[in-house]
């Protein structure tokens, strides 16, 4: 039961996070990945502006330790 509630917290954290992220114009993983299959990893990096990486790799990651967190408390609080 932990699994589920974690899981689908981790899921609605990373959706939210989606949702932010085309709201600001912010690169997804999923522009990244398609960058680097058209343009290569280097020339992708290279073109991608600084908040684009600092969300890629430190807030976005960020966010979804935030929401793992959070469900698991979630969880312990049902079982209480």
């Amino acid at each position: 039961m932990n699994l589920i509630i974690t899981g689908y917290s981790i899921l609605l954290g990373a959706i939210l996070a989606n949702i932010l992220a085309d709201y600001f114009n912010i690169s997804t993983w999923y522009t990244f990945l398609q960058s680097i299959f058209k343009i290569g990893l280097s020339e992708t990096i290279r073109q991608q502006k600084i908040i684009h990486l600092l969300w890629l790799f430190c807030i976005y990651p960020i966010i979804l330790s935030l929401s793992y967190m959070l469900g698991n408390k979630f969880y312990h609080f049902l079982i209480q």
